[in-house]
């Protein structure tokens, strides 16, 4: 059985590899259903006797009196256990988060768990990073894999108390990590959806981790990478700042000349608002010259034809949501000093079936398209820039909370190609 040193689950040892397989283990220990699935599903493997005979251990040698966390780690001991000491049995588990996973280190957790008297060892490394498992080829009786399918896992038994505590434990401790900016490789959890609604009230740094996720997974998609010719390698901002803000954003670059800034190219927006998840295509106000004579050069009336051909393209996408709204937005903007929060000259956001010859219930009204053409064109250097895409309400896309939500972002940029296609 569990020994007394156990801890809440949400009682923090001070390394991460620590609480996150205290707090696994913790649930494995409470929910002896869980633990047998946890055996069957995950390490893929059969104990000698039920999963209520086993024992669950975090931080410390089975059989032998607790140490405290840094006595564990200068001896080397393994993150957790679960066993049987009548059949000689073990799976040794060992957590990498910040740290990468080395096959020496898996050998002495063998031969530690063998000098214990244990005739059957098997060793389950849990890692944030794939590459992981080609480090460890061919290392017998163990399995590798990465906390995220632990995660969709847990998230696969939400019914049971326990599983849901641990997903959401995860949750958090990676919106912490990201904020202390401690992650460079891999991650905890894996999207699932944007969750925000009257229920579930936006914060910044839930809505960060999902950004992270989003963007990782947006720039793995082949369409994205085949059609708009998205750079996957190109990092996004530097910094993801503005926790007093309404809105978290990055964004994912076109192809092109890797030495330019972002804010003199076009590029492919996505903002985690308060109360919406805005998807955009991004002329930003400092675009390079090539991509303002394109816009200058086709003219009014054919610009109108372009947007309402992506209009023409969203079709399927709004039928499915009908709460999105196409939207050009356009803002001027002013910054007292570098690290202000802008002041906004002026702004104009409107739904993009108010043009003329586009599709839609919305009356048309030419005038919007009109003053948003104009300034752009007649700029002469002010802090101008616009967007298009389209923006979902929490409370009216009820697809944004799943994980198919990646299917609705990439839909709305690859509906924007035609206007891609002109400012790339």
């Amino acid at each position: 059985m569990l020994r007394q040193t156990m801890r809440n689950v949400f009682d923090q040892y001070s390394q991460p590899e620590n609480r996150l397989t205290h707090a696994l283990l913790t649930a494995l220990h409470e929910d002896r259903g869980l633990l047998a699935l946890f055996l069957r599903e995950i390490a893929g493997v059969k104990p000698p006797v039920a999963a209520t005979h086993l024992s669950v251990l975090v931080q410390q040698l089975p059989e032998t009196p607790p140490v405290s966390e840094e006595e564990s780690e200068r001896r080397g001991i393994p993150d957790g256990w679960v066993y049987s000491v009548e059949e000689e049995w073990c799976i040794v588990i060992e957590s990498k988060v910040l740290i990468r996973l080395g096959a020496d280190q898996i050998e002495r957790h063998r031969r530690m768990a063998q000098r214990l008297g244990f005739t059957r060892v098997f060793v389950l490394a849990i890692t944030t990073e794939e590459a992981a498992r080609q480090r460890v080829e061919g290392e017998p009786r163990l399995k590798v894999l990465e906390w995220r399918k632990v995660y969709v896992w847990l998230r696969s038994h939400y019914g049971r108390e326990w599983a849901r505590r641990t997903a959401e434990y995860l949750e958090v401790a990676e919106a912490r990590m990201i904020m202390d900016q401690q992650f460079v490789r891999g991650a905890l959890t894996r999207f699932s959806g944007v969750p925000f609604s009257d229920d579930h009230p936006y914060t910044y740094l839930e809505a960060k981790r999902i950004l992270r996720l989003l963007l990782d997974e947006l720039r793995s998609r082949k369409d994205l990478r085949e059609r708009l010719k998205i750079d996957p390698k190109a990092p996004g901002r530097g910094a993801i700042t503005g926790s007093k803000g309404h809105i978290v954003w990055d964004f994912l670059s076109l192809r092109g000349d890797a030495s330019k800034r972002f804010t003199s190219r076009p590029h492919l927006s996505l903002g985690i608002e308060t109360r919406r998840l805005s998807v955009m295509v991004t002329i930003p106000d400092k675009v390079e010259g090539r991509v303002r004579r394109a816009l200058r050069e086709i003219g009014e009336d054919e610009f109108a034809a372009l947007l309402a051909r992506v209009v023409a393209n969203l079709r399927p996408l709004l039928r499915a949501e009908p709460g999105a709204v196409p939207t050009f937005h356009a803002q001027q903007r002013r910054w007292r000093h570098r690290r202000a929060k802008a002041d906004t000259d002026a702004e104009l956001r409107f739904d993009l079936r108010t043009i003329p010859g586009a599709e839609g219930k919305p009356k048309k009204q030419p005038l919007w398209l009109s003053a948003a053409y104009g300034a752009f064109v007649n700029k002469r250097g002010s802090n101008y820039e616009f967007q298009i895409g389209v923006e979902f309400d929490y409370a009216k896309c009820a697809g944004l909370r799943k994980a198919s939500a990646t299917d609705l972002i990439a839909q709305v940029w690859l509906g924007c190609k035609p206007f891609v296609d002109l400012v790339r």
